[in-house]
């Protein structure tokens, strides 16, 4: 296993988060990871859409000798498997236990092959120039909630990766943060969970540039009832342009922004 670039986890190098935040995060996963795929309205679809264009922004960018890749934030897989299914040796690490044993049930039930396991953005359990490529996707990277953070994970991705080989890092582009106090729902639309109609929803607590958010599904009928929802997670709502910054910051090269590719902006760089 270690010549597969894995390191023992008596190795890793762990930053430790201010108490309870560690441990928050990867709660709001852990109960989110068995509905995640409500997320889109369609996740096989959403799998196979991102795993091409991920394959193709791999090779225009790194040509196509890219063929080991760490998803640093696998989740419950969507990139990394719609990545798999293309081929490419896929390594995956996640926060969340519970998101990291879905993503190997997934890959295992399309009879993929995918090493998962659990590690903090900010200490990756991979040994040094490894891999290919290191995806960060679905606005991983603001749950760490400085610049400093950030910018540990950001040396960790550069470390991982061989010469000359590329990070892909998909953010939310945040405007201006509202006055703190400040509530917003965003509404992912209907979607139907336990044979029940409901609607699937964000709902955001602004407080300078952090927010606090939750999911939510709620009933659609009369009840109006909240079938499901996660524990709270906050998010720093840091600009891509601040995130680039950061990677030329740490050494990353050629760090460009690329939009239309996936459905947030993407930030890419190379080692």
């Amino acid at each position: 296993m270690l010549g597969c670039g894995l390191v023992p986890a008596a190795e890793a190098r762990f930053v430790r988060l201010p108490p309870g935040r560690y441990l928050s995060v990867g709660r709001f996963y852990d109960a989110l990871a068995p509905w995640y795929h409500l997320v889109y309205h369609d996740w096989e679809a959403a799998i196979a859409r991102q795993g091409e264009a991920l394959a193709s922004l791999l090779a225009a960018e790194w040509g196509t000798g890219v063929r080991r890749v760490l998803d640093a934030a696998v989740g419950v897989g969507t990139q990394a498997l719609g990545l798999a299914g293309r081929g490419y040796e896929m390594i995956g690490c996640d926060l969340s236990s519970v998101a990291v044993r879905r993503s190997k049930t997934e890959t295992a039930r399309r009879g993929l092959g995918m090493r998962c396991l659990v590690a903090d953005l900010r200490s990756l359990a991979m040994r040094s120039a490894s891999v290919d490529a290191v995806l960060a996707c679905d606005n991983a990277l603001p749950h760490l909630l400085s610049e400093d953070e950030i910018r540990v994970a950001l040396i960790e991705c550069l470390r991982c990766l061989r010469h000359q080989g590329g990070c892909v890092i998909s953010l939310r582009d945040y405007g201006s943060p509202p006055a703190s106090g400040t509530v917003e729902t965003k509404d992912y639309g209907d979607r139907i969970w336990a044979d029940r109609a409901c609607r699937l929803r964000q709902v955001w607590r602004w407080r300078g540039e952090l927010y606090d958010m939750v999911f939510e599904l709620v009933a659609t009928d009369r009840t109006g009832e909240v079938l499901m929802t996660t524990p709270q997670t906050t998010y720093f709502a840091m600009a891509p342009s601040r995130v680039a910054t950061l990677m030329e910051e740490v050494g990353f090269k050629d760090v460009r922004r690329l939009d239309g590719c996936l459905f947030q902006p993407v930030l890419v760089g190379t080692r």
